[in-house]
């Protein structure tokens, strides 16, 4: 979705040689992508977003696969085996893959014995920015609007017993209206008008309608469902603050996801 300006080693939130592994390993753009922790703060580093951010080591990415053994072979070229089936060490670093693409059922995999939701792992990688890296390497990074689509997928499976990926998603939302996105948001007249010229409304509205934009039609109602389904436990976690924010934010999803709606939803 979008391409930034080369990096330098400093402005990296894990290891330049690490990113450069992974990206000699799984090749070009296309079938992966970087998600989680990382992928934040790079959104965000890149952004000129200079908010506060949980601290992290994590490494996450999302892998296409066809089929369970396809996986399995995929992960066998990424460092070396840990005792949980989708983390990897590499480069001294913990690497957890996600896998998504023809084995999903429904925006879920079942492997394993596990049962991961990977909804909106695919779309992250459909429409990554491109990162380039201090060597020159181009990194795919979920964007910001997906992002907080996969945050709140995130907590909707691991809440009530964490409740980081909420905190994580108030970031982002946050985030929607400062640096370059906050100047994207400024010249987004239909987010304006939406939150009633209200800036920081108005990220959080364009950021949910951009998000929704890059999820197929047949999978806009689970992302909705979820998000509906959620919305008063991600309270609770907020402790009532930046209600509003939230409201922004799902009203932008619900737009954004109304058939006919996609010429706006790319403003």
């Amino acid at each position: 979705m979008r391409t930034f300006a080369p990096l330098a080693d400093r402005d990296l939130p894990v290891p330049g040689e690490l990113l450069d592994a992974l990206v000699d390993t799984l090749g070009p753009p296309g079938p992966w992508v970087l998600i989680g922790a990382t992928a934040r703060d790079l959104a965000l580093i890149l952004g000129g977003v200079t908010l506060p951010r949980r601290a992290t080591n994590d490494v996450d990415i999302a892998v296409a696969a066809h089929d369970a053994g396809d996986f399995d072979a995929l992960l066998a070229t990424i460092g070396e085996p840990t005792r949980a089936w989708q983390r990897r060490r590499l480069l001294g670093q913990h690497v957890d893959v996600v896998p998504f693409g023809d084995l999903e059922r429904d925006g879920d995999v079942v492997i394993h014995e596990s049962s991961v939701s990977v909804l909106g792992c695919a779309e992250a990688a459909a429409n990554a920015d491109l990162v380039t890296l201090p060597s020159g390497r181009l990194l795919p990074v979920a964007p910001l609007e997906l992002i907080a689509v996969l945050k709140l997928i995130a907590f909707a499976g691991r809440q009530p017993a964490e409740t980081k990926d909420a905190d994580d998603l108030l970031t982002v939302l946050r985030a929607a209206s400062e640096g370059i996105y906050g100047d994207e948001t400024w010249d987004d007249e239909v987010a304006m008008a939406a939150t009633d010229f209200d800036h920081e409304l108005a990220g959080a509205y364009r950021l949910g309608r951009r998000g929704i934009a890059c999820v197929t039609n047949d999978r806009v109602p689970r992302v909705l469902q979820v998000a509906t389904q959620s919305q008063r436990t991600v309270r609770l976690v907020w402790r009532g603050t930046r209600a509003g924010l939230l409201e922004a934010w799902l009203e932008g999803l619900w737009a954004g996801g109304q058939p006919g709606d996609a010429e706006a939803s790319s403003v």
